[in-house]
């Protein structure tokens, strides 16, 4: 079999929050193999001028949005959802929620497989997710962000689309992504 794109979108950057580094940013989402998705984020630009963290390998961290870090939402039966973390230092977290915002409780998964290619006018993070790790019960309706930290500690707050007000990725606005049935042969 052979990997299929699911989904490609542009990600648009919170109009409160401009970015000086970066002129764009986009995900792609295939379905591996496995059944497994690959997750891309490009950014194009000056990835020189980001703030990445340090290397720190497969580890599950907490707080990785507090810097530049990329991200997938995932909705799921009766208004609850599961949320991603990936960091280019290689850690990761996975959490899955009751409703918005409310019951976190982390989702116990195999380290998602996470590498990074930067050059001087683009980088992007690969990430894949075995099929075991992604909720077996989910919709189709996705969002994709990511938090990028620059070198002058600026804080920008990029998504498919965004609510009013205040960056909220965790807002149903953001799950702006629907994903075609996957046929299993």
């Amino acid at each position: 079999m052979m990997s299929s794109v699911l989904a490609r979108a542009p990600l648009v950057c919170h109009p409160q929050t401009p970015c000086e580094a970066l002129t764009a940013l986009g995900a792609q989402i295939t379905l591996a193999d496995d059944h497994g998705w690959e997750i891309e984020f490009l950014a194009m630009g000056d990835p020189g001028a980001l703030s990445l963290p340090a290397p720190t390998g497969p580890v599950h961290t907490e707080g990785l949005w507090h810097t530049t870090c990329f991200e997938l939402f995932v909705a799921l039966e009766g208004g609850a959802y599961a949320e991603f973390n990936f960091s280019p230092s290689c850690a990761w977290a996975a959490y899955r929620f009751d409703h918005y915002r409310t019951a976190m409780q982390p989702l116990e998964i195999a380290a998602p497989q996470i590498s990074i290619a930067v050059g001087r006018e683009r980088m992007a993070l690969t990430v894949k997710l075995a099929e075991e790790a992604l909720p077996s019960d989910r919709t189709g309706r996705i969002g994709i962000s990511a938090v990028i930290e620059e070198r002058s500690g600026a804080i920008s707050y990029w998504a498919l689309a965004h609510p009013e007000g205040k960056p909220d990725f965790h807002h149903p606005d953001c799950f702006a992504l629907t994903l075609p049935p996957v046929e299993r042969k």
